[in-house]
């Protein structure tokens, strides 16, 4: 128990270098690690992937893939190594939906990878690889977590934002593996978690 944070924020990156995925709804320190790996370990491309953002009624981006994007862009990323995917407003798992729209935009543009590394915030990590890796069952999928700033992995327990993160992941990651079941790939369902027979008909 006294391990469960840790067990839930795994750094566990496959070797291939060609893009770092990086989800967008993340705070800026966390975007500053995934830029920090991004130059230290020598990646092609960064991905910034994300739905709708609803933090703001009024957000200056409208999704959290062109918000960090941005952010990337002002740090000093070449914009010509930035890879902006958007996902849309959608009844599925928001991360999982965003994963789909990595493996359709890689498959457009006709990439031949076996394997690829995501970016995300210390204790979803562990939720963040397994919903990619539901999203690419042909791929390896690494991970990078960041090191949180607001409690310790290792006594996640004795804070308040600790306890309440990590029992959050604790029950996402138990739905993931017992109830998420998403459609077959490229289907309607798979994007939209609605058959389309459930859809209201049109009043006219």
């Amino acid at each position: 128990m006294r391990q469960l944070a840790v067990i839930l924020a795994p750094t566990a990156p496959v070797p291939d270098r060609t893009y770092l995925v990086v989800e967008g709804w993340q705070d800026e320190d966390s975007l500053l690690s995934a830029l920090a790996i991004f130059n230290a370990e020598g990646y092609h491309y960064m991905i910034t992937a994300g739905g709708p953002n609803k933090r703001f009624l009024s957000p200056e981006h409208a999704s959290y893939a062109e918000q960090a994007g941005a952010f990337m862009l002002e740090q000093g990323l070449d914009a010509e190594k930035l890879i902006v995917i958007s996902a849309p407003e959608s009844a599925q798992e928001r991360t999982y939906l965003s994963a789909v729209m990595v493996r359709e935009w890689l498959a457009l543009n006709g990439t031949d990878l076996t394997q690829l590394n995501v970016h995300t915030s210390h204790v979803h990590a562990r939720r963040t690889r397994s919903l990619y890796q539901k999203a690419f069952p042909d791929f390896k999928i690494g991970i990078y977590a960041t090191v949180p700033d607001s409690f310790e992995l290792h006594q996640w327990w004795q804070t308040s934002d600790g306890a309440k993160s990590v029992i959050t992941e604790l029950i996402g990651n138990v739905w993931v593996a017992c109830c998420f079941h998403p459609g077959e790939p490229g289907s309607h369902y798979e994007k939209w978690a609605v058959e389309k027979s459930e859809q209201p008909s049109d009043p006219r």
